[in-house]
């Protein structure tokens, strides 16, 4: 791939999920420890981004990514090879209760882009040139979890405290994890609700970047609905080989901008990972 993979991946990857396969340490109930998790390995992965005009939005090769998990007394940080719709990279546990809880949380919902499209680099898509770059959300709000049945419920609801936006977004997933002989399944669904300066910062044109081809265009406000399956099979002591598929798709209004022709995202990858 002509673009680095690490940071499209773990910043831009919106539909690989993430393997929490095994531990080095235990976690226990003693707050002073340090707990973590790490596993790193090669994966094939074939990403489709919703589809910037003109641009590349179709991505594909081998990559090394890493799952990581530190925990400190209420405090965690995970990078994760996948899982962004709305997984929170860093953490603060407020309470929790027999099966419920409450985080403050900080993470990534939206990828940014430029007049180069999703790839940093010198080449200027003409469809695209004259836009100001679209810096990555930094969003920051509550998260609030609750064990319902055989499902791991989940809402959040975050403010783009830190980026450019000055928008808001709301996330609900539900995920269910179980075994089918010597594999491990993982099942997510869920929605995103994107509000007006959120989507419209994305999606929008501003007067100042509008041209023949690029006409001023707002973004009230957006959804997303999203499926994501994978499944994990252990090959050897300490190695795992996993697989899985996403689909993302957005709501019809954000075909309408002049910058994206489509509001569809896929993802399929397969790869063996090592289990520190």
């Amino acid at each position: 791939m002509m673009i680095n993979n690490i940071k499209l991946l773990l910043t831009a990857l919106l539909l690989c999920i993430p393997t929490y396969v095994s531990a080095q340490t235990e976690s226990n109930d003693d707050s002073e420890e340090l707990f973590w998790q790490l596993s790193v390995g090669a994966f094939w992965v074939d990403l489709s981004l919703p589809e910037l005009k003109g641009a590349d939005s179709d991505f594909g090769g081998i990559n090394i990514l890493a799952d990581a998990r530190i925990e400190y007394k209420n405090f965690y940080l995970r990078v994760k090879s996948g899982d962004f719709f709305g997984g929170a990279d860093i953490g603060y546990q407020v309470w929790n209760g027999e099966k419920q809880g409450i985080d403050i949380v900080y993470g990534h919902y939206q990828m940014g882009f430029s007049q180069t499209g999703y790839i940093d680099d010198d080449n200027v898509v003409p469809e695209l040139e004259g836009i100001k770059r679209r810096h990555q959300d930094q969003s920051f709000g509550v998260a609030y979890y609750r064990t319902i049945g055989q499902y791991e419920a989940l809402f959040e609801v975050v403010y783009d405290a830190f980026g450019g936006s000055n928008g808001w977004v709301m996330h609900a997933e539900a995920t269910r994890t179980f075994e089918l002989r010597n594999w491990d399944l993982w099942l997510n669904f869920g929605a995103n609700y994107y509000s007006g300066n959120f989507i419209d910062y994305f999606y929008g044109v501003d007067v100042d970047e509008q041209s023949s081809y690029l006409p001023a265009y707002e973004v009230n406000g957006a959804s997303s609905v999203f499926v994501q399956a994978q499944a994990n099979y252990p090959i050897a002591v300490d190695w795992v080989f996993s697989t899985g598929a996403s689909v993302l798709i957005g709501s019809s209004n954000v075909t309408r901008s002049p910058l994206i022709d489509s509001r569809y995202a896929t993802a399929v990858f397969a790869g063996v990972k090592y289990v520190f």
